[in-house]
Order: C-alpha cells, then structure tokens, then sequence
C-alpha cells in the first residue's frame, strides 16, 4: 500500500478534487490520502479566533462565511441525490465552532487548547466533503480519524507525536478491506484527549506516519510545484525541479526554508527507508522529485540552496570566554531553558567570541536570559552585555557531493564578493553537505541568483 497527501491548493476546487479522483483511478495499490483543509480555510479560523479573542463579533461572520464556502463546494462537487446529510455534517461542525469561538468572546483570552480546537475543523470539514465524494466515485472507500490516532505529548511545553501509541493505533484503526482510506492531516490529540495539531505542514507529517507504521512502499506530497526546485523559483528564475535526492539533502534543506518539504516528515521515513516522491496536483504527468536514502550523482556538487529569512545574529562575546570551562554549557542551556531554538553556531579560533544565529521573534527573549546568566561576569567587564542584531538572512547550499569537491567554499566567497554582498558569518555542518552563510536579508535574492548562476548546470 502507499499514502498520498494533498494538501490545500490540492483541495481548492471542484476541479481539483476530481483530479484528486483519477489520480486515484490510476492507482493499483490500497491507499490511504491525507487531505488538509479547504485552500485559506485555516487562515479564515485563526483570523475569527483573534478576533473573538480581542472582543470583536466579526468572528460569527467569518463562520458564516467559511460554512457558506463548503456548502457552495458541496453544491458544485456532489450531485444534490448524492449529498445526504452532508451539508447537516457541515454546519454541525460550525455550531461547534461558533460555540468555541463565543466562549473565547466571552473570556476575552485565547488559550493554546482553544486554538487548536478552532483551527481543527479545516480538515474536519474539508475531509468529509472528500470521503463523501471518492465513496460516491471511486467505490470502496474508508475513513479513519487522524484527531483520534496521532496522539501528541507535551515535551517543554510543546506538543510532540508519541510515535509509539500513534503507530499502534494506526496499525489497530486501519482496514485493508478498503482500496481508499480517507485521513485527515494537521489533526490529533494529547494523551490527556484535548485537541493538538501538528502544526505548520503538519499534514506532510500526518502522512509519514502513516506511511511508516503501515510500511508502505512510497509516500507521495501532492502540491502545486513539480518538486524540489534547485532554488525558490519565486525567487531565481532559472530554478528547475530536482529528479531524486537524498533524505539528508531533503532534510537541510527543510531545515534552511525550502517550504516543499516539513522537515519532521522526513524522520519516519528515513527511519523505515520509505521512498518519498514530491509530485505537482496540476500537473501529474510531471516526474516530481524522487527522495530515498540514494542521491543522484550529476556534474553539480551543490545540489540546491536554500534561504531562512527574519534571522537575528546574537554574538555572545568577552575575554571571560577564554579558557573557561562550562561558558558555552551555560549559554546553550540558557537558550534551552527559555525554548529557544539555535539555527547556526560558530566560534572564533581565539575563544573570544560565540555568534549564534536564531529566529527574530526570539531576539529579545534570548538577549534578556542570557545577560541575566551572565550578569556577573557583564558587571565584573569580563563578559560584554549581548545585544541582537536583526534583518539577516541564513543562505544553504547543500549537496551530497560537496564533500569530494574541493574549493567550493572559496569559489562562493568570490562570486558573493563580485555581487557586493558581505559575509557575516559561515557554518560548515559536520555531515560536509551543507556549507551556510548569514548574511544581510537586503541582499538574500541577490546572493541566492549569484550563487546559483555560479554552481548549477542543468
């Protein structure tokens, strides 16, 4: 069997969901798809939860239109003797939401757990409409409730998956009697049996999991673009779809931006060896991206570059530094402590200096624990008080064949020098496939274009 995923621009139309049907007529095997919710619906709940929260009534209309949206897409997609209670299923669902949303009114406070209850009725909705649909046109059809199976635990203070239990469960809930099962993504519950999602490209993940407890023999990520493109084609023109690539390359590049790919998506595949194909909704007849344990070997070293914007660079710095044992502990367990997450670290060959690069929204919370630390040492002028520098932006370039191909490093020094853009800082992984460099974020798509004009031949 195999596990298909389409997400949003995949369900956003009549048109596309009965493509979401042939793609299925032409497949052999028993499938299980994971479906996110209705294009922008997400979006439409979170806006109503903010405004409940903030004493708004705009909200109730925000309900009333996104109820309004799926039964019009009821309307268009299902003949009327073909509907049953479908459009009843529907506006239950918004009776339960509305109910959320007027007690976040009324308390005036929008907890974690509301939230999660709020933005779950997308796949709720949009699954029941796809279920009902493929029973009506593709026959034998299932259904299983990811808000039911994918069980999530609280690991400081965010919520994880118990892959575990979850395994278990998909493993007791499935039954291959039925050539579809229909699942929705996104969705789960705590082990204490609230509501949790999985978070931004959480469908993605919804899939790999089901995927690696059934051993599947492919997982497919059905979405608007032919792949893994050598770069964000909004941004280089002259970017082109990967044919096959490995799951560490997929994996930095996941973790420096390439938005295609949900990087915890990788994990339960790598672990069973399940190929992953990245495949274009509007246009199946396309290749796609293939991503396995091999990569392909061509004449470029660098496969791909990736960039992660709204950087801040916080440079952790004073003769204090040298020869102390324990500083960096310190400092890596003060950013631990306040779930702040590092995304490159490098130090100075003299021990003076440790720069660290994490995301802008947590510049201030980093900079704050981390004079607070240390703020014997800032007092005593052995240690200097840290400050963020903020609008940077952290460029990958990653590749399997990086580290069999000498003078890269300098060769992307020269082409960044010839387009005027300054390095402020360089990070090679221990792994030798990915080489990152931050830089100013003015000068991102600049240096992007320049590095990939320098490295990639298709």
């Amino acid at each position: 069997m195999k596990v298909l995923k389409f997400g949003g621009t995949s369900v956003s139309s009549v048109e596309t969901v009965q493509n979401i049907s042939s793609i299925l007529k032409n497949t052999k095997e028993n499938t299980i798809i994971v479906c996110s919710a209705l294009s922008k619906v997400t979006n439409m709940l979170t806006d109503a939860a903010e405004k409940a929260a903030k004493g708004e009534t705009d909200y109730i209309e925000i309900a009333n239109e996104i109820e309004k949206r799926h039964h019009d897409f009821i309307d268009q997609l299902i003949e009327k003797d073909k509907q049953e209670n479908l459009k009843e299923i529907i506006s239950n669902h918004i009776n339960d939401l509305k109910k959320i949303l007027d007690a976040v009114h009324f308390l005036g406070e929008l907890t974690t757990r509301g939230y999660y209850s709020i933005v779950s009725f997308g796949e709720k909705m949009s699954n029941a409409i796809i279920y009902r649909y493929l029973s009506n046109n593709n026959g034998s059809t299932g259904y299983l409730d990811s808000s039911q199976i994918i069980i999530t635990k609280t690991i400081n203070g965010k919520e994880q998956v118990n892959r575990s239990k979850t395994y278990l469960n998909i493993v007791e809930k499935y039954n291959p009697q039925y050539k579809i099962t229909v699942a929705p993504g996104f969705i789960s519950k705590s082990e204490n049996g609230y509501a949790t999602t999985l978070g931004r490209g959480g469908s993605d993940y919804t899939a790999a999991l089901y995927a690696a407890a059934l051993d599947a023999s492919l997982l497919e990520i059905w979405t608007d673009v032919s792949g893994i493109y050598t770069a964000d084609p909004r941004k280089v023109k002259n970017s082109y779809p990967l044919n096959k690539i490995s799951y560490r390359e997929a994996l930095e590049l996941s973790n420096f931006g390439a938005k295609v790919i949900y990087a915890p998506t990788i994990l339960p595949i790598l672990e069973k060896e399940i190929p992953m194909v990245i495949k274009n909704t509007f246009k199946p007849e396309d290749p796609g991206t293939y991503v396995s344990k091999e990569t392909e070997h061509t004449e470029n070293a660098i496969k791909a570059f990736s960039t992660m914007d709204n950087i801040a660079v916080i440079t952790f710095s004073g003769t204090g530094l040298v020869g102390t044992t324990g500083i960096a502990g310190r400092l890596f367990t003060t950013l631990s402590n306040n779930n702040i997450n590092i995304i490159i670290i490098t130090q100075a060959s003299s021990e003076q200096s440790i720069c660290i690069a994490i995301e802008s929204n947590d510049a201030e919370k980093a900079t704050q624990s981390i004079n607070k630390e240390f703020e014997y040492e800032i007092k005593r002028g052995t240690i200097n008080e840290t400050k963020a520098d903020l609008q940077f932006s952290v460029l990958a370039m990653v590749g399997e064949g990086m580290k069999n191909a000498p003078g890269l490093a300098g060769k992307a020094f020269s082409a960044l020098g010839k387009g005027n853009v300054n390095i402020h800082a360089i990070a090679q992984g221990s792994s030798e496939l990915n080489v990152s460099i931050i830089i100013k974020k003015t000068d991102a798509i600049n240096a992007l274009n320049v590095l990939h004009d320098t490295f990639t031949q298709k």
